[in-house]
């Protein structure tokens, strides 16, 4: 299972070279919360005063270098699920989401709530995961989570 404390650790720059990403400084914001954004549209490493607060992965299933690095990102965190493949139920990732939400496509995304951490599944009718969401930063969670419950 994954390792919460990984993730307070993880840094971009142990996956790609500084040169395979943008940084985003001015005017970037997550959910609504100001910070850096480092990455791209698919993989997005976000950062508040140099801790990482959020990772999103999506829209990569037509790149197999970026699932390539999604997959080892996954792995790091301790995950045992991947990108591409299909989505296995496990005690922790089952049917105890919190919400889910039909967001593109044949897409279905499960929002999961683990000790103050908000992870979203993007799993297809086929049962492939597509794309991937981690949020640790309150503020960002419930900006995301407001959806939900209004």
């Amino acid at each position: 299972m994954y390792d919460k404390t990984k993730f307070s650790m993880l840094n971009i720059d142990d996956f790609f070279c500084s040169n395979q990403y943008n940084t985003f400084k001015e005017d970037f914001s997550y959910a609504d919360v100001q910070g850096i954004g480092k990455g791209g549209y698919q993989i997005l490493f976000f950062y508040i005063l140099d801790r990482v607060e959020a990772l999103s992965i999506q829209d990569i299933m037509d790149d197999a270098f970026l699932i390539d690095k999604a997959n080892q990102i996954l792995s790091y965190l301790g995950f045992d699920f991947k990108i591409g493949h299909p989505f296995e139920l496990t005690d922790e990732f089952n049917h105890n989401y919190r919400f889910k939400d039909r967001f593109m496509g044949d897409q279905i995304r499960y929002y999961y709530d683990f000790e103050g951490m908000l992870i979203v599944l993007g799993i297809t009718w086929e049962g492939i995961l597509e794309s991937f969401e981690m949020v640790t930063n309150e503020t960002i969670i419930n900006n995301r989570l407001e959806f939900f419950t209004t």
